[in-house]
């Protein structure tokens, strides 16, 4: 399958309140969780394919899909993920890049080819296109990281001032309900490094911003194959807007 832009959405992502397991304990519906503790016996988080070579089982921190009913023993926490698509977002930037480290000794020049190993470390970048909605709230979250945000309505004045933080996100590039199909997700916890918010004289006014993908947040390339159509539910939104 050959997935084309039109199936796949960005998503913001919310966390919902701590999910801890125990006796008859049960994940009260599909979607995606991100792992806070693993049971050290009997967890009722999946174990990883016996068959899969070169492989690891899921650890705290990582992010999967859960389906309803899912058992989680004593010591099984899990974080809900709510997740709605972002309304202003036309396109989604991503490239990676490693470092060779050049390891050439004396005893490579026979070869006449410098020595290379590859560096324990990716960069993982890109960008986010849009244009200027005045209705999103994810959009002043994310213009709240260089700006204080006041707000008034009501007769109030309300001011945020401007702040750092890591935004979670979740980009689908194919989308399926059909059971055997795989879809293709990609978590990316990043961190804002410059936006852009132009004033044209005409046409659409851009909100662009630049990030960089945060390591320690475990973000993931994920690959699921659609086990069962009849309990698959459309993407749950936040109770709010935010990010």
């Amino acid at each position: 399958m050959r997935p084309t832009g039109k199936e796949g959405f960005l998503y913001g992502v919310r966390f919902a309140a701590l999910l801890t397991g125990g006796a008859n304990k049960k994940v009260p519906k599909d979607g995606w969780y991100k792992i806070k503790s693993i049971a050290e016996d009997d967890s009722g988080i999946p174990d990883k394919d016996p068959s899969e070579q070169n492989t690891r089982r899921l650890r705290e921190g990582d992010v999967y899909y859960a389906l309803k009913d899912q058992p989680l023993a004593t010591g099984d926490s899990l974080i809900p993920m709510n997740i709605k698509k972002i309304a202003f977002t036309t396109d989604v930037g991503f490239n990676a890049q490693g470092q060779a480290i050049d390891i050439t000794t004396q005893i490579d020049v026979e070869t006449g080819s410098r020595a290379y190993a590859p560096s324990a470390f990716k960069e993982q970048s890109g960008n986010i296109n849009g244009c200027v909605d005045v209705d999103s709230d994810e959009q002043r979250e994310l213009a709240n990281e260089f700006s204080q945000i006041n707000t008034q309505t009501g007769g109030y004045v309300s001011i945020r001032e401007a702040s750092s933080r890591v935004h979670h996100f979740m980009i689908s590039y194919r989308e399926t309900k059909t059971s055997g199909e795989t879809e293709m997700w990609r978590y990316f916890p990043v961190i804002i490094e410059s936006f852009q918010m132009d004033k044209p004289v005409d046409g659409v006014i851009p909100f662009n911003f630049n990030y960089k993908v945060d390591g320690k947040n475990r973000p993931a390339i994920i690959y699921r194959t659609v086990e069962d159509p009849e309990d698959e539910d459309n993407p749950e939104e936040p109770e709010d807007d935010g990010l």
